[in-house]
């Protein structure tokens, strides 16, 4: 823990310095009185909204685990997208898969596959907001442009190859697990049929894979969800005076936030940031009001993840203890 809490701290250090070496304070500061107070209010609002649009869309993807109402899934996930804040390695992915195990009594590791797959719908629709821009994105930096065009073709390719693996693994579990269970290197060695009865547990969780219509409706959530977040961005955009950027700007800084907080530094400080200089310098945006606006939108994200993640931790009396056992990732 304390090794990749190093680490993140380095990283986040390194990507906030590429962020503000060239930025003054003053001018930070002279965006900032622009913003007005409701603006913000509203902003935070919608982030809270989004961890119920979140809720709802998870609720589809552990039904085959448990059917429960979405108040069950809320507690966990807003947990867990708080320890997500605080800690680096998103550790907060294990101890909401580990504190839904604990409530639902079922496998730790089913559940866990159930955010892999939660993940993985999130980067589709990330994808999916990509693809325009290579068309739409004209001007900036010819090699990032470059680079952004090379993903919007690649990306789609790996993350559907992904997908459709693991909707094959949901098929095929059984028929898997008697394979490897009766393989001589498991049955000698006990390690090996511990991975095998993890691996077996894993699949359990991808049991919302084999139904089209789960997966319809977890795309159809998982595009909300990003949508929502393109709205925000571009209410605070507006209040920092950015309005009159085209109407893709907002959905092109979506994108780079989603790549921006695959980097585990905790908080997400640092990439963070530098994800709103890289975006909104291709707009020719200084880098002084780029900053600006991750200040606000990272304060604000900030709030509407810490107030009810906090909130949930003390009703459910989640501690430093558990936060140790759930890391570990011990399964039921």
């Amino acid at each position: 823990m304390i090794r990749r809490l190093a680490v993140g701290l380095a990283l986040g250090a390194f990507f906030l310095w590429l962020a503000l070496r060239n930025v003054h304070v003053s001018e930070i500061a002279q965006t900032l009185r622009r913003v007005s107070l409701p603006a913000f209010a509203l902003f935070c609002l919608m982030h809270v909204g989004s961890l119920g649009l979140r809720a709802l869309r998870w609720r589809i993807l552990v039904r085959p685990l448990a059917a429960v109402p979405v108040g069950r899934v809320l507690p966990p996930l807003a947990i867990g997208f708080m320890v997500n804040f605080l800690l680096p390695g998103r550790a907060g992915e294990f101890v909401r898969a580990w504190l839904f195990s604990r409530r639902e009594q079922v496998s730790t590791s089913a559940t866990f596959a159930t955010v892999v797959v939660e993940r993985l719908f999130d980067g589709l629709a990330v994808i999916c907001f990509l693809a325009p821009a290579p068309f739409l994105l004209g001007a900036g930096d010819p090699q990032l442009l470059a680079r952004i065009r090379w993903a919007a073709l690649l990306l789609p390719a790996a993350y559907i190859a992904v997908l459709s693996a693991l909707i094959l693994l949901s098929h095929h579990r059984e028929s898997l697990a008697a394979f490897l269970s009766r393989h001589p290197a498991v049955q000698r060695r006990p390690l090996l049929a511990r991975v095998v009865t993890l691996l077996e547990r894993f699949c359990e969780g991808l049991a919302v894979l084999r139904s089209w219509r789960s997966i319809a409706g977890t795309v159809l959530f998982s595009l909300l969800i990003w949508s929502w977040g393109a709205l925000a961005n571009a209410l605070m955009m507006r209040a920092v005076g950015l309005g009159e950027l085209p109407g893709y700007a907002p959905v092109f800084l979506l994108v780079m936030q989603g790549f921006g907080v695959l980097i585990p530094t905790p908080g997400f400080v640092g990439p963070f940031q530098y994800a709103h200089v890289v975006a909104l310098g291709v707009y020719g945006v200084p880098e002084a009001v780029a900053i600006s606006l991750a200040l606000l939108i990272h304060a604000g994200i900030f709030i509407a993840v810490l107030a009810p993640g906090f909130w949930f931790a003390a009703r459910e009396q989640f501690g430093i203890r558990d936060l140790t056992v759930a890391s570990r990732g011990e399964d039921k």
